[in-house]
């Protein structure tokens, strides 16, 4: 009859506690994805520029590499973030185009190639 008791008060304080707060746990709206993805891209875009940045400090790429990662930041990947942050501002349903977050990514892999020298 004790180990019965044992095995009722477990489930009571176990089970069905991660059963009820399972369900109150619900996914963030398409929209909070976007905007924090839109969010992620932007910060992923500025740590390559502060990279860079630091890397030019130390030594490691010269002023013409900095300047490369600066225009190709504010010549490229600028315009099009401030298109996406419009339409957040605006609600409009597409946020974080697939344009943005491959410039993105050729900002950071441009920064890592010169470092891979």
């Amino acid at each position: 009859m004790k180990s019965l008791r044992l095995i009722f008060v477990s489930f009571v304080f176990f089970v069905v506690p991660s059963a009820v707060f399972t369900g109150c746990a619900t996914a963030p709206s398409a929209r909070v994805v976007q905007v924090q993805t839109l969010k992620a891209v932007g910060q992923s875009a500025e740590t390559a520029v502060a990279t860079a940045a630091h890397l030019y400090a130390a030594g490691t790429i010269t002023a013409a590499q900095l300047r490369t990662v600066a225009e190709f930041y504010d010549q490229k990947f600028q315009p099009v973030y401030r298109l996406a942050a419009a339409a957040v501002a605006a609600n409009l349903d597409s946020l974080a185009s697939p344009e943005l977050a491959g410039l993105a990514a050729q900002l950071s892999a441009l920064v890592l190639g010169f470092t891979a020298k």
